[in-house]
């Protein structure tokens, strides 16, 4: 197994530029131990074999842990992050590290490191900042990948590329080992004081969703290390019914694509056909919740990356200067605002979301208000309106605030015939309602 996908990164990332360090020998003399260990009758390895790739904000002991950045170009983790240790432990076998923007800030996959990922569907863009966890798995180059999702980024490259993803729940899987972070001192754990330390989590990239459930299976579970996450084991998504759901065409400003919302409202039919009750009752507090994602975004000023770069602003990339310079001239210059009121206002939304999905259980919306586009062409438009990057995210930015689990679920085609994925939102914890709802929608998407 490690061989053969060895040999298709051979045939097919030197044009996609998805697998950046790649660790060949390693992975076959791990591949020979899992095979002595299940000849030797180990039951304990439920990964036996199983090869996979981890984005390159995550640690991994002894690999390159780049961010995309020069400024880390020597950086070598000695621990493995939670997450990739219990993959590790059984008995998947990593390959390598895949491409991200730098410090995956930014909603595409190029860095000024090792440059940029394509999407393997085409002159459009691959999505990010797990694009080249997601090209690489949509590829068959990686049979399984493990990316981070702080504004939708397993969510909207998976939506790119065609292929399946998850959120959990803030505190299902344990966030230790990821960067941005405080320092660069291992463990590295989240920031507890600021929006991306409180949100943002590990998630898991499949082509089936077995895949992903077995995935989140292993790597559940607190560490003792973050102190968000809990002793939650998920249930089994066969073992569960989903017969109540809502539909929503997604926050009016910035508006969806009219075929974007075609594609829900089919996978909403679908789901209605195989028995569920799907309501029309609109999420309102949703609305509120993509302007006030952006604004307690704005109150970090991007503390965690400045504190790594502090003093070396000269080795990252110009995309980064560039963003950290507007958040110290908006320090400057911005008024002092209180979060603590925003803060509060969040707690209110995500108590009111809490009530309408203990009303509805799932909700069926977009994931971005458009397809993939050209990145190199005119922006893309929605209602006669160009849309920027964080407009295309909004679907995604406003379920990452409320910490509640997401899955995109490949559904549909757009008017170009590009890949759409439909997002399935949850209740916190209940990934097995989030994964039925997955499965049942390609049960009929084929």
């Amino acid at each position: 197994m490690v061989e053969a996908h060895l040999r298709r990164i051979d045939q097919v990332n030197p044009e996609l530029n998805a697998i950046v360090s790649l660790r060949p020998e390693a992975a076959i003399a791990e591949a020979v131990e899992v095979d002595r260990a299940v000849r030797a009758g180990a039951d304990r390895l439920p990964l036996a074999g199983v090869p996979f790739t981890v984005k390159d904000v995550i640690a991994a002991s002894g690999v390159p842990m780049t961010a995309g950045t020069p400024l880390l170009k020597d950086f070598v983790p000695r621990l493995d992050a939670t997450a990739v240790a219990r993959l590790r432990e059984a008995g998947a076998i990593l390959l390598g590290k895949s491409n991200c923007p730098e410090f995956a800030m930014f909603g595409y996959t190029r860095n000024s490191l090792f440059g940029a990922t394509r999407n393997p569907l085409g002159p459009v863009t691959v999505g990010g900042s797990s694009g080249g966890e997601c090209a690489a798995v949509a590829t068959c180059c990686s049979a399984l990948g493990v990316g981070t999702d702080f504004g939708g980024s397993v969510r909207w490259p998976a939506h790119c590329t065609g292929i399946l993803a998850l959120r959990p729940t803030v505190g299902l899987v344990p966030r230790t080992g990821q960067l941005p972070a405080p320092s660069l001192d291992e463990p590295l754990a989240p920031s507890e004081a600021t929006l991306q330390g409180q949100v943002q989590v590990i998630g898991q990239l499949a082509r089936t969703v077995e895949d992903l459930e077995l995935a989140l299976l292993v790597m559940a579970g607190p560490d003792g290390i973050d102190p968000l996450a809990v002793e939650i084991g998920p249930g089994r998504s066969s073992q569960v019914h989903v017969g109540r759901a809502a539909v929503w065409d997604g926050p009016v400003r910035p508006g969806v694509r009219a075929d974007v919302s075609t594609v829900v409202r089919d996978a909403a039919g679908a789901l209605a056909e195989q028995g569920a009750e799907v309501s029309e009752e609109s999420p309102t507090m949703l609305e509120r919740a993509v302007s006030l994602y952006s604004e307690l975004r704005d109150l970090d000023r991007l503390r965690d990356v400045r504190g790594l770069i502090r003093g070396r602003e000269s080795q990252v990339g110009e995309d980064v200067r560039a963003a950290v310079s507007a958040a110290e001239e908006a320090e400057r210059t911005a008024p002092d605002t209180d979060p603590a009121p925003l803060w509060e206002e969040r707690e209110r939304l995500r108590a009111d979301f809490l009530s309408y999905l203990d009303r509805h259980a799932v909700l069926l919306m977009a994931v971005a208000t458009v397809p993939p586009y050209d990145p190199d062409g005119p922006g893309p438009e929605v209602n006669g309106r160009e849309q920027g990057m964080w407009d295309v995210l909004a679907p995604c930015r406003l379920i990452s605030l409320l910490g509640v689990p997401a899955a995109t679920v490949p559904y549909g085609r757009s008017s170009d015939g590009l890949p759409i994925g439909v997002q399935v939102v949850g209740r916190p914890f209940r990934e097995d309602e989030v994964l039925a709802v997955a499965r049942a929608l390609m049960r009929s998407a084929g």
